[in-house]
């Protein structure tokens, strides 16, 4: 069962537009850098007071840290943010404090404010441009799960959370589609069980996604992966695991289960461990997400070594077996694509 993050970090109804910076000055523990590539980061900390988490592009040229916008919180159960295949944008669940300036918190106690008045928040999913240095929020929700790019960079699909009650939520996988600005559910009621803070992955075909479900009986530990249908959301599941993440030819799916990483055919067969050559790294639970290399050669993965303290992460040779530490303490590698020059 995946290590769950507990330290974190429209519907066509208003687009708003954030300027950021430029290139500030970057901290990002234990981040590195592969040839001709950009890799994303997500560092997850402790403020007096709040939970903070913020992102950070590793280039050839250099590093980006993308900078706070005003209100945002973080998230006690972070969402994993997407980069598109390009490099150009990265999509992630934004939370905002509405009426923060009139929230009294006492900065002297964790996570204390006052109750009178309640803190009123709502989500969005932010779109980060790396040429412009702007964010674009998009939609008025309760939560915002994990985002996942279409092949082509110009979908971003979500889960997400709106007009809940004590008992009920309208929940549900989202395509936006972002040269428009225009939402639209994926149909059937599998998209609705997708858990929101697991790892989202679209098929190279763009014709499905995979994502994370409860298993029967409603027992955590036995979360499933299935692959939906976008275009008629039927749903099928091929293994018992998590945070499925789709190979660039589409020809595997990795997944986490307990300290393994496996892969898996998207028809639900050929099963593997990658790790089987090399037992001795399959000592911590696997974080998400799992992170292929462009040319499908490679995988990324974030190991948590202990509770809310920083990651190992590793690469394995899929042909080989053979592993390699890239990171002893670092921060979670997010994505990696080749990088554009741009």
């Amino acid at each position: 069962m995946r290590t769950q993050y507990l330290i974190a970090l429209l519907l066509t109804a208003g687009i708003g537009v954030s300027q950021t910076s430029d290139n500030q000055p970057v901290s990002c523990v234990g981040c590195f850098s592969e040839p001709q590539s950009t890799l994303l980061f997500r560092k997850a900390y402790i403020e007096p007071g709040k939970l903070n988490d913020e992102l950070y592009l590793v280039t050839p040229s250099g590093s980006i840290t993308m900078p706070e916008l005003h209100g945002r919180v973080g998230q006690g159960a972070s969402p994993i943010p997407a980069i598109s295949p390009s490099g150009d944008r990265v999509a992630w669940s934004l939370k905002f404090m509405l009426n923060s300036d009139i929230v009294k918190c006492d900065s002297s106690q964790k996570y204390w404010c006052d109750l009178k008045p309640k803190p009123i928040y709502k989500s969005v999913m932010g779109v980060y441009s790396v040429r412009d240095r702007t964010w674009k929020q998009y939609g008025d929700f309760e939560t915002v799960g994990s985002a996942a790019f279409s092949p082509d960079g110009n979908k971003v699909a979500f889960t997400m959370n709106r007009g809940c009650t004590v008992t009920i939520c309208d929940k549900g996988l989202m395509i936006l589609d972002l040269e428009t600005g225009q939402m639209k559910p994926v149909p059937g009621p599998g998209s609705n069980s997708v858990f929101w803070i697991t790892q989202l992955s679209w098929s190279p075909d763009g014709n499905f996604l995979a994502g994370t479900v409860q298993g029967p009986g409603g027992r955590l530990i036995s979360e499933q992966i299935v692959v939906i249908d976008i275009a008629t959301g039927a749903v099928k599941t091929i293994a018992e695991g998590s945070d499925p993440s789709w190979s660039p030819e589409g020809d595997w799916i990795a997944y986490a289960w307990t300290v393994q990483c496996m892969i898996i055919h998207p028809d639900g067969t050929g099963a593997r461990s990658v790790l089987d050559k090399e037992h001795k790294w399959m000592n911590y639970p696997l974080d998400p997400p799992i992170v292929w290399s462009p040319d499908g050669e490679r995988l990324l993965l974030n190991q948590q070594k202990f509770l809310g303290g920083h990651n190992r992460v590793i690469m394995v040779d899929l042909a080989t077996g053979h592993v390699i530490r890239k990171s002893k303490d670092g921060e979670v590698v997010s994505g990696w694509v080749p990088y554009s020059g741009k």
